[in-house]
């Protein structure tokens, strides 16, 4: 009665496959009682099918026939005393099948010793039959059951390890986040053996020391329900679920599961955070892969994604702008070759921001580099087409476009006046930005990449020096005139002294009485010939080769030691000196202004530096540093050509100066121009506003010095009183007290 199965339970359906147990016995009555006692069984909700063998040669051709048998149970004696045992060492050996577990029976005790037969043959059970009561069969083939699925699972993962070994050395050669990424889910989903849905999130760059910031962890890659999701942040990843098993993941660097799925954290140790989502439970994918394979594969991509992400790195060193996230010069040199060597015409635009040096003094450099950024991605969104944007250096961008028709110059313009009408916000800031824009072609072939950003570089400079138009498309002349100013360059520098350096001394005059007030120090310089050559270019020329500095000390060494030795002038009386924004910017600059006053026995007070606008747009600290030493000097400190350049009344009380001169084309023209009077005026009420000296440039008529006096402007300079003079020349009007020329009145 023990071997009497219950009954099966009704309403029940098998949903799994059963576990297929072969019956080798030459007695049928065995296969039947078997058959009775294993009735309604089941191991993991997968009942029992049984095969049926009544000798050891049925028994081979269903083994043959069913490569999944799970168990077989052999009777030891058959038609032969070991025909069980020669069964035994066919399956082992012949067949080859190392997975299904053998139970051996016997009738006949002590026929076959029981511990010889475990020794020699791979068996997981040898028994007497009339031991084996129902509840011992089940036992024993319960566990022949776990034998075997344990030797299955042992092969399905050496198969899985020698899988990943492939895997790993196909994913480590990916040298893009991208790519690594998607073949990190591709490979998943070969060990899975089928399409999973799954995403790989990650950081695209390395991040701060000690700065895990989970904001940045974006999708890399995505599969199946997922494949819409690829490169979108994690915070915008739609389902609450995965964003929380992913984000719960990344911070504890330990696996999260949701009834869905599975996050797996990827550990690296350059601080990357990621994690891979699989959209199985994980008890489904221990059972697809094994756990051991999986925590082997995720370490595998974590060491993958560290490597990746590394060299990601590098390339964002030397191809991505950290500011501003766009292209660094070099990639865009790079990007330009790709595309000229395609034979396509180009055009490159060389722009930069107007005044960007007062929006960082304004704002200072940090928030300056995000006024950068936002310009950066004004820019990309303006031009989708481009084929790159680069951040050249400080505040100047470059972009690539498709030459001819595609994209014309006046277009491209009006795009960016359009991109840049509305303010840039920055807290509580509200900054208008105004682009110059250089343009230079690139034809199919002939021009390479440096040659055309150059000719846009020349291109921007034209903007820079002439101002009237916010745009410029390069042009031979443009490069002539370059070449003119290496030529003049060349003449400072030519063989035995070509150029002839000399001072002329202008006369500055008090408002009020007309009496001397000081003599501004102007350069010429002259060929052997004798013919003198243009200040204002080779002044240009001197500041483009670097030649500036030198001329400024002889200038220093030279005026101080001259002015010294005027007679008839009270101590009262100062000296005017020009400084070019390249002499502010060299060090030597203090050491060459004390060894020429030292030299010439002049005390700093009685001097007076004369920078342009345009020091303050190009410099700061270095510039305000300089500033601040000659005031505490004793020396005074004015703008020269105050209104042309980049005027900023705002701007102006911050500045280290003591006065303003006014720039001789608003004086010259006020009587006939209302706009030249009105700016004239304007700026002389700031001016006393901020108790700061005027001086009136290029005072020529009486009218104008009774005007100027009317306004009360503290000083008066031009040809009313004395063109420049040489020294020698300055005598007769020093000595009759600096009264206008009689010829001039």
């Amino acid at each position: 009665m023990d071997f009497l199965a219950p009954p099966e339970p009704e309403g029940k359906g098998d949903t799994q496959a059963p576990w297929k147990i072969l019956i080798v016995d030459d007695d049928p009555d065995v296969h039947e009682v078997t058959k009775i006692a294993v009735a309604g069984c089941s191991f993991e909700d997968r009942p029992f099918a049984l095969l049926h063998a009544l000798s050891a040669e049925e028994a081979r051709q269903l083994l043959r026939e069913h490569e999944d048998i799970a168990v077989a149970l052999i009777d030891v004696v058959m038609e032969s005393d070991t025909a069980g045992l020669a069964l035994v060492s066919w399956i082992r050996s012949d067949l080859g099948n190392t997975f299904t577990r053998l139970v051996l029976r016997t009738g006949q005790p002590g026929y076959a010793p029981q511990t010889d037969v475990i020794m020699k043959f791979d068996i997981d059970g040898y028994a007497e039959k009339a031991e084996l009561s129902r509840t011992k069969l089940i036992t024993a083939i319960v566990t022949a059951l776990r034998g075997y699925k344990l030797v299955l699972s042992l092969e399905a993962n050496r198969q899985k390890l020698k899988q990943l070994n492939g895997q790993f050395a196909a994913i480590v050669e990916k040298n893009a986040l991208s790519e690594f990424a998607s073949a990190v889910l591709t490979h998943l989903s070969d060990l899975v053996g089928e399409p999973i849905d799954g995403l790989l999130c990650g950081m695209e760059a390395l991040p701060e020391y000690g700065n895990e910031d989970i904001s940045r962890v974006r999708v890399l890659a995505s599969s199946g329900a997922f494949e819409d999701k690829v490169d979108l942040p994690l915070d915008v990843v739609g389902e609450d679920l995965v964003r929380k098993a992913i984000s719960e993941c990344i911070g504890s660097k330990s696996p999260f599961s949701t009834p869905q799925g599975v996050a797996l954290p990827l550990v690296t140790r350059n601080g990357m955070a990621g994690a891979i989502y699989v959209g199985l439970p994980m008890a489904k994918l221990d059972e697809k892969v094994g756990s051991e394979v999986i925590q082997l594969f995720v370490s595998n991509v974590a060491l993958g994604y560290e490597k990746t992400g590394l060299l990601e790195h590098i390339r964002n060193l030397a191809y991505v702008d950290r500011t501003t996230g766009l292209s660094t010069f070099s990639g865009f040199l790079e990007t330009f070759q790709r595309h000229a060597g395609e034979g396509r015409p180009l055009l490159v635009v060389h722009s930069d921001i107007q005044r960007f040096r007062v929006i960082v003094d304004g704002i200072g450099d940090e928030r300056a580099g995000a006024v950068l950024k936002r310009t950066g991605h004004r820019l990309s969104q303006t031009f989708p087409d481009a084929l790159t944007i680069a951040r050249k250096e400080k505040d100047e961008f470059l972009i690539l476009l498709k030459g001819g028709v595609e994209n014309k110059v006046q277009d491209v313009v009006a795009r960016v006046e359009e991109a840049f009408q509305d303010p840039i916000a920055l807290g509580e800031n509200q900054i208008t930005l105004r682009l110059r824009l250089g343009f230079a072609t690139a034809e199919s072939v002939g021009r390479g990449a440096e040659e055309t950003v150059r000719f846009a570089s020349i291109a921007l400079n034209d903007v820079r020096q002439k101002g009237l138009t916010n745009h410029a498309i390069f042009h031979p002349l443009m490069q002539e005139a370059a070449l003119e100013r290496l030529r003049l360059a060349s003449l400072l520098t030519g063989k035995n002294n070509q150029t002839e350096f000399s001072l002329n001394y202008q006369p500055i005059m008090q408002a009020v009485d007309e009496s001397i007030a000081s003599f501004e120090a102007l350069m010429r310089f002259r060929t052997p010939s004798g013919s003198f050559l243009n200040t204002a270019r080779m002044i240009e020329a001197a500041e483009a080769s670097g030649l500036i500095t030198e001329i400024g000390a002889w200038m220093f060494k030279a005026a101080f030691a001259e002015f010294n030795t005027f007679e008839g002038l009270s101590n009262r009386i100062r000296l005017n000196v020009n400084l070019s924004p390249r002499q502010v910017q060299a060090n030597r600059i203090y050491k060459d202004i004390e060894d020429a006053a030292s030299a010439a026995d002049l005390s700093l007070d009685r001097l007076v530096f004369e920078v342009t606008e345009g020091l303050f747009v190009s410099n700061d600290q270095v510039t305000m540093s300089l500033l601040t030493w000659l005031r505490n000097k004793g020396a005074k400190v004015v703008i020269d050509d105050f209104g042309t350049g980049y005027s900023s009344f705002s701007y102006l009380r911050k500045l280290p100066v003591d006065g303003i001169k006014i720039d001789r084309s608003f004086i010259m023209n006020m009587e006939q121009d209302p706009d030249a009077l009105a700016v004239v005026k304007s700026i002389i009420a700031v001016a006393q506003a901020l108790d700061l000296s005027i001086t009136a440039e290029g005072v020529e008529t009486v009218d104008q010095r009774k005007l100027m006096q009317e306004l009360q402007c503290n000083y008066l300079q031009g040809y009313l009183y004395a063109k420049p003079l040489p020294a020698p020349e300055l005598g007769s009007f020093i000595s009759r007290g600096g009264d206008p020329d009689p010829a001039l009145l």
